[in-house]
């Protein structure tokens, strides 16, 4: 058994790494019990991020095919989810095996193939429904604005906006009957499914990644320099760290506080050089730093392998209403 990554792929790494351990499991190279090696070994490894690996485990445990023990270790389930027996499962083994070679014969890529299946028998976009909307909820309405015009712009489709604390009330009202799914980022997806699930509803989580004027700014300070991460709460500002970690920005100090934290970001801007704030915050904060710190904003942009998904299933899904 060999962990491999295709950087050059478009899919995530971490979606990669998820769908390979499955694999694994599902073709016995893993077995109830056995042990994955930790996220700082597998991510030395395979040279990414520790927290990429970390994020695929957590998924899987969640899933019920891994268990994450507190100082022993990651090992597959002992309880698995119902899985068919050996036979069956080499068959469904070559049925994929002859499905890939078939694609390759049509001229397209096991990628393309997997965009296919995931979105038909994952999402359910395989039969088209006049009517509906896209949504995209996030917890700010700068970000709302931004994403929905870049996710509008790319799909060519009208897409709404929803704050997160709203979903819930707006799903009994006004959105009930013609919303299927909402788009959001990563860092909100687990909140959007415990609120959309129960309505039958979809949720597609696309990634945020840091644009790259942002990355360039950042990689021109001098090596050293103590950047400050600001955004509206603790939690923002450390997912805004660990992006910029996974890029392999190592060239500055960084450290983050949250606006909700008065005390720690008072003595952040106090210690630090320069400070790299969230669109939703940066005003503030412009007003709030002491003179001679630079203040740079941090800009978002949806990753395009997460809009590739998408466009290639909402705009056929959605094709009825270009046309009234």
């Amino acid at each position: 058994m060999e962990f491999r990554i295709n950087k050059a792929s478009e899919f995530p790494i971490y979606q990669q790494l998820k769908e390979q351990i499955k694999y694994f499991i599902l073709s016995d190279e893993l077995a109830r019990g056995d042990r994955l090696p930790s996220p700082k070994d597998l991510a030395a490894v395979l040279c990414i991020n520790r927290n990429t690996v970390t994020a695929a485990y957590k998924e899987l445990e969640g899933e019920g095919l891994i268990e994450m023990k507190h100082g022993q270790g990651t090992y597959v389930a002992e309880r698995l989810p119902l899985i068919p027996g050996t036979e069956r499962r080499q068959e469904l083994l070559t049925l994929a095996q002859e499905m890939i070679q078939r694609s390759r014969e049509l001229g397209f890529s096991p990628e393309d193939l997997f965009t296919v299946v995931f979105g038909q028998a994952i999402l359910g976009f395989d039969q088209p429904a006049a009517g509906e909307k896209v949504l995209f909820v996030e917890c700010n309405q700068h970000d709302i604005a931004y994403y929905s015009q870049e996710l509008e712009q790319e799909i060519e489709l009208p897409v709404e906006g929803c704050l997160l604390d709203e979903l819930r009330a707006r799903l009994d009202n006004e959105l009930a009957g013609t919303v299927q799914f909402a788009v959001t980022t990563f860092s909100h997806v687990e909140a959007v499914k415990q609120i959309m699930e129960p309505y039958g509803k979809a949720v597609i989580a696309v990634m945020a990644v840091p644009q790259i004027k942002t990355l360039f700014q950042i990689g021109q300070l001098p090596p050293g320099t103590r950047v400050g991460l600001v955004c509206a709460t603790e939690a923002g500002a450390e997912r805004m760290e660990a992006s910029l970690k996974s890029t392999g920005m190592d060239n500055v100090i960084l450290c983050h506080a949250g606006l909700n934290n008065e005390g720690s970001l008072r003595r952040l801007l106090g210690e630090v050089d320069v400070v790299v704030s969230s669109r939703a915050v940066v005003d503030r904060i412009r007003a709030m730093v002491p003179p001679g710190i630079r203040v740079l904003e941090f800009i978002n942009a949806l990753d395009q392998a997460g809009i590739s998904l998408i466009k290639q299933y909402l705009a056929p899904h959605f094709a009825a209403l270009q046309h009234q």
